[in-house]
């Protein structure tokens, strides 16, 4: 009788995944992990679970260096990028508290600058080669901006504000690749460390990607034509803002962007349904005689 091989399981460290339960034991449950088994304490085993039941765990080194599995879900994982706080500082370096069980260490070598207790850092999460263990980097460079960059304009990426510049904030966009939101395309003062979705405005030439809050294209300027033609029959058919006001006057009275404003300005301009001065736009005469000219969406050739 031939007797097949035992399966392996490849397990993923610092990732989510699901592995079977081989056996139970005093404090807990053995994972089937491949070439290593792993444990699962007694309080993390999901009720009524049984042998071969898979259960969906984080995989990491205990503080004695032991694998240990747990079903609590920790704010990042291997791969990513997170704002953490430093819950203490030790000899050999900082630890940011993880949502789970063991602190998150960050060598003093993989600071930007020393990091203090009580403070928030945006960290970077891998597999040390030389421990074998997972560690956080806040020198972002390192690990941000490696890869070919896979976006489209107008395409809708996640992105955290890493820090604000005089122009705007830059970001890390899908943990993988820099980017940067232009002060007019934001319509609020970000923060370090929010988490948000942005949309692909351009790739540039220092593979860097600009991004912007608002949807990009046509859909976003056919959206913001409307608002505008609203926004000039509640001012009496005219606002006192155009192609050569800045950003800041464009921005407090319509909402928008210069540029997109300025995209909207075209459209309705092509469409004849304005007239425009260097410091402001009106309704054309025709539309301004026809109240309900302006109710509906125009049209965009």
């Amino acid at each position: 009788m031939d007797v097949q091989p035992k399966k392996l399981t490849a397990y993923q460290l610092g990732r989510r995944q699901e592995l079977p339960i081989l056996r139970f034991v005093s404090v807990g449950a053995y994972l089937d992990g491949g070439l290593q088994d792993i444990l699962l304490p007694t309080k993390y085993i999901p009720t009524g679970a049984k042998e071969g039941d898979l259960v969906s765990v984080f995989v990491y080194h205990d503080n004695e260096g032991r694998l240990i599995a747990t079903t609590l879900t920790p704010l990042a994982e291997v791969g990513e990028v997170a704002y953490l706080r430093c819950s203490s500082v030790t000899e050999a370096g900082a630890f940011m508290h993880w949502g789970i069980h063991r602190d998150l260490f960050v060598p003093f070598r993989e600071q930007a600058s020393r990091m203090q207790e009580g403070y928030s850092y945006v960290v970077y999460l891998y597999i040390d080669q030389l421990s074998g263990k997972i560690v956080g980097s806040a020198r972002l460079n390192k690990h941000i901006g490696n890869t070919p960059i896979p976006y489209m304009p107008g395409e809708s990426v996640s992105c955290l504000i890493t820090e604000q510049h005089e122009l705007g904030y830059r970001c890390v966009i899908e943990d993988a690749h820099w980017g940067f939101i232009y002060t007019d395309e934001a319509p609020r003062m970000l923060q370090r460390g929010e988490k948000l979705t942005a949309y692909v405005v351009r790739i540039r030439e220092d593979n860097k990607v600009d991004l912007s809050l608002s949807p990009v294209g046509y859909a976003k300027v056919e959206g913001e034509q409307a608002r505008l033609l609203q926004l000039l029959e509640v001012h009496g058919g005219e606002l006192p803002i155009g192609d050569k006001s800045s950003a800041g006057e464009v921005l407090s009275l319509t909402g928008m962007s210069k540029k997109t404003f300025k995209m909207a300005l075209g459209a309705l301009y092509k469409a004849k349904l304005i007239t425009l001065t260097p410091t402001s736009v009106r309704l054309s005469s025709n539309q301004a005689s026809t109240p309900s000219a302006h109710s509906s969406k125009p049209r965009s050739h």
